[in-house]
């Protein structure tokens, strides 16, 4: 903030709508604005030919792009022309949450997100109900955290297996705290989207240590493969979900220690901010 107490810079987080505010304001108060594009405004939006023009608009008149995924990145500057930088999202977590990382089974497996189709829940589910008993000896405990559309229909299927003697439990929506202890608490968390650029979770996952199994989509391969982090499944389907959780229980999460640590560097909340204020501050020639 100046002296004058006007904003030196807004930033909109989504082209739309909040872009097109941050356009309205910049040209009545000449406040330039930078847009943080999050990935349902360009890969949803970004379909409707009206409405495209008018997000085409709110990305070329920005002072910077910015996506919070490598795939967005490119979707960003394929549709304005312009360059466009990756800004991960993330958000700081309780730091005194420790992790026991363990070294041999049983393992405990755990998803937390949104009960929606996008986000696979119900891979998951339809997965878990095709392990053996010998995959659920490796298994402490599973535990579905969160809520949506999907609700009955995971908490039908969350009791189908628990009629089976499966130790499965499911949550509902966790707080900031309860978050921070279910990833201390995991050896492995499930993502299994359908989907997806980098979902919070990921980076949730990374600033705890916590190792991943995942589906294919969005920049997750990338991510997984980069860093080392965990398993992924080699297509979005049920049963190579599946085989991903039978690789993960049969390896100790301890072996993606040194990449995990490596990982929280990059989606660190400091980083994040340090990485945009550099970037706003500096010359726009680099535009």
């Amino acid at each position: 903030i100046s002296s004058e107490k006007q904003a030196d810079h807004i930033l909109a987080l989504w082209a739309l709508p909040s872009g097109y505010w941050a356009r309205n304001v910049s040209k009545k108060h000449d406040i330039p604005y930078s847009v943080w594009a999050l990935g349902s405004d360009i890969w949803t939006l970004g379909r409707i030919p009206m409405v495209k023009n008018l997000l085409n608009a709110v990305l070329r008149d920005s002072y910077k792009c910015f996506a919070d995924g490598h795939l967005l990145k490119q979707d960003v500057e394929s549709l304005s022309g312009r360059r466009c930088e990756f800004l991960p999202s993330t958000r700081k977590l309780p730091s005194f949450v420790s992790k026991h990382v363990v070294t041999r089974p049983p393992y405990r497996l755990a998803y937390l997100g949104r009960w929606h189709p996008n986000k696979g829940v119900d891979l998951l589910l339809a997965s878990l109900s095709s392990l053996d008993d010998e995959d659920w000896h490796n298994i402490a405990e599973i535990r579905i955290c969160g809520g949506g559309p999907l609700q009955n229909k995971i908490k039908h299927s969350c009791a189908a297996l628990q009629s089976l003697g499966r130790p499965v439990a499911d949550q509902g929506y966790l707080d900031k705290l309860e978050a921070a202890e279910l990833l201390a608490w995991t050896d492995y968390l499930i993502i299994p989207s359908r989907i997806e650029s980098i979902p919070v979770v990921f980076s949730d996952a990374m600033q705890a240590r916590c190792a991943v199994i995942a589906t294919p989509v969005g920049d997750l391969p990338r991510l997984i493969n980069e860093y080392k982090v965990g398993i992924l499944a080699s297509d979005v389907s049920a049963n190579a979900l599946t085989i991903a959780l039978r690789n993960a229980l049969r390896q100790s999460p301890s072996i993606f220690q040194s990449g995990l640590i490596d990982a929280m560097s990059q989606f660190n909340i400091r980083n994040t901010v340090e990485h945009f204020l550099g970037s706003i501050f500096q010359s726009p020639s680099a535009n």
